[in-house]
């Protein structure tokens, strides 16, 4: 997440088959759940992580948590849907 971002939620689609975990959950550091949780693992699983607007003053990883193992294949698109507000021209 970039900073000073407003996010609207952060969305996935899992393009290949997780392996290795039962689900995953996203997030950031201290809530790894924030934008979903207990995700599917199967290929064509999708989330819309809905949150009310965030704004964050630094920049700020998305994390991949998973749940009942580890990671050990698999891939996940993810789509942070933000609002930036730019500095006027001099």
């Amino acid at each position: 997440i970039p900073n000073r971002a407003v996010v609207l939620g952060v969305s996935t689609r899992t393009t290949q088959v997780i392996t290795g975990a039962s689900s995953h959950d996203c997030g950031i550091a201290g809530e790894p759940s924030k934008f979903g949780g207990s995700l599917g693992v199967a290929a064509g699983s999708t989330n819309s992580g809905v949150i009310g607007p965030t704004a964050f003053y630094a920049d700020t990883p998305i994390r991949l948590t998973a749940n009942g193992g580890n990671f050990t294949g698999g891939k996940v698109r993810i789509a942070i849907h933000t609002l930036t507000c730019g500095v006027p021209q001099s």
